[in-house]
């Protein structure tokens, strides 16, 4: 794992965050708990869904093609 290029642990530590910080998303999203309990979606906020995806995309993709320090030689 210490062999991993700059760009390997950049898209790692985006995932990390976006872990973190993952149920302030969902609200954002438009998923919430409604005063009966049960699970609502509001509709309105589905546009939210394109960056938030785009985000884990580049994530995957800095960690997926960032290759090691080793193939540069």
């Amino acid at each position: 794992m210490m062999g991993m290029r700059w760009t390997n642990w950049l898209g790692f530590a985006m995932l990390v965050f976006f872990l973190i910080i993952h149920e302030p998303i969902w609200l954002l999203l438009g998923f919430g708990t409604a005063a009966s309990g049960s699970m609502e979606f509001d509709s309105t906020k589905i546009l939210w869904v394109i960056p938030v995806v785009a985000y884990v995309i580049v994530a995957a993709v800095l960690i997926v093609r960032g290759g090691s320090d080793r193939d540069q030689a």
